[in-house]
């Protein structure tokens, strides 16, 4: 089950479909980026996430590397005004996941 999931987001994340990007801060602290795939059905599909905690740990998360001992790319659609969520441009989106990267 876990490698047809793997396979489904690489599938979006490779597609030529709308990629759109997110960040946002939550109440203790984390923040969070979304790079996401917009479905048929008007749905924002995480394909990579990324999150700095308040122990400043960044953790990131994509069809690469679905989980750890921490978290896990999101299973379901994303709704950004749900969280709060601010939209990056891909450029900002690329700096930042770079950075948390090292």
């Amino acid at each position: 089950m876990q490698d047809q999931r793997r396979q489904a987001i690489r599938a979006l994340d490779e597609s030529d479909r709308p990629h759109l990007y997110w960040h946002g801060v939550d109440a203790a602290g984390h923040v969070w980026l979304f790079e996401t795939v917009l479905d048929d059905g008007g749905e924002y599909w995480p394909v990579r996430h990324a999150e700095l905690g308040a122990d400043g740990l960044a953790r990131q998360y994509s069809w690469h590397r679905m989980e750890d001992e921490h978290g896990f790319l999101a299973e379901g659609p994303l709704y950004p005004d749900d969280f709060g969520l601010n939209p990056l441009t891909a450029e900002e989106f690329a700096t930042l996941w770079a950075a948390l990267s090292r």
